[in-house]
C-alpha cells in the first residue's frame, strides 16, 4: 500500500468516534461498528490502505461540490454501494469490499488482492461522488448516468491518482470477474437496467486507460479481435480526449490532460 502510515494509524484510532469529519473538507466520513471479524478486518483495511484520504482529496481539490457530502461506511442492507440524494450521501456496506476480496482472491497471487479491491473501492467511491456531483450542480446528462459517473471516476483516476492507470485497470477486471460469474445469458431485467452489463463496462473502463496513452497501455486491447482492433484504438483516443475535455468542464481543475 501507499504511505502515509504514521497518519493511518492515527485515523484508525479513531474509528469508533463517529462521525469522523475532516475540518474544512467537503467530506464527512463515518463508519459504523461493524458486526463481526471479517466486516472488523475490512473496515481496518479501509482505513490502513488511505483511500480514503485520496479519495477525499480529490473531491475536495476536484469536483466543485456547492454542499458537503457525506460517506458513510457500515453494515447496510443494500445489495452494493448507492448514492442517497435525498440526504446527500455515499453508502458503502462492508460487505462489498469482502466480496471484491473474494473475486480477487480468484484470480491474484495473495500480496495482490487487497490492492485490488482498494482500487476497485476507489473507482467504486468516485463513481458514487458523480452521481452527488451530478445531482448538486444539477448537470444535465444525455444517456445512461451510470455510463457517464463510471467514465468521470476513471477520468479523475487517470489524472489524478499515482499509478492511476493501473489502480483503473484493477477496477475494471472486477467488472470482469463478474461478469464470468454472471452466467451465459443475461435476466431480462439487467437488459432493462440502469447499468451497462458488467463486460462492457469492462471494456469501456480499459478503453479510456489506453486511449490516455496508448504507448504505456499498447497491449491493453488485444482481447479485441485482431481485424477490429486498430479501428478500436483509434476510437477509444478519441473516447479519451472527448470524455476527458467534457468533464473537465464541471472540474475544479481546468486542466484537461493528466
Amino acid at each position: 500500500m501507499k504511505g502515509y502510515a504514521m497518519l493511518r494509524k492515527a485515523l484508525f484510532a479513531l474509528l469508533f468516534v463517529s462521525p469522523i469529519c475532516l475540518s474544512q473538507s467537503l467530506v464527512s466520513l463515518e463508519y459504523q461498528k461493524p458486526k463481526g471479524k471479517k466486516a472488523t478486518q475490512v473496515q481496518q483495511l479501509i482505513v490502513e490502505s488511505g483511500v480514503n484520504d485520496e479519495f477525499i482529496q480529490l473531491v475536495d481539490n476536484t469536483l466543485p461540490f456547492e454542499e458537503p457530502v457525506s460517506l458513510v461506511y457500515g453494515n447496510l442492507a443494500s445489495e452494493g454501494p448507492s448514492y442517497d440524494p435525498e440526504t446527500h450521501t455515499i453508502y458503502i456496506p462492508y460487505a462489498f469490499v469482502l466480496e471484491s476480496q473474494s473475486y480477487f482472491s480468484k484470480h491474484r497471487s495473495d500480496d495482490k488482492v487487497n490492492q485490488g479491491a482498494i482500487d476497485t473501492l476507489m473507482h467504486t467511491l468516485l463513481h458514487e461522488a458523480g452521481h452527488a456531483l451530478v445531482a448538486d450542480n444539477r448537470i444535465s446528462i444525455l444517456g445512461k448516468e451510470e455510463d457517464a459517473v463510471d467514465n468521470l471516476a476513471t477520468i479523475i483516476m487517470l489524472n489524478y491518482l499515482d499509478n492511476g492507470g493501473d489502480a483503473a485497470i484493477n477496477a475494471a477486471d472486477m467488472f470482469d470477474y463478474e461478469s464470468d460469474d454472471g452466467g451465459e445469458y443475461y435476466d431480462f431485467a439487467e437488459y432493462a437496467g440502469v447499468h451497462s452489463f458488467n463486460l462492457q463496462r469492462y471494456f469501456a473502463t480499459l478503453c479510456l486507460v489506453y486511449g490516455s496513452d496508448p504507448d504505456t497501455y499498447a497491449g491493453l486491447l488485444d482481447e479485441i479481435e485482431e481485424d477490429s482492433l486498430e479501428e478500436q484504438q483509434d476510437v477509444c483516443e478519441e473516447t479519451y480526449h472527448q470524455l476527458n475535455d467534457n468533464w473537465h468542464q464541471y472540474l475544479n481543475d481546468s486542466n484537461d490532460e493528466g
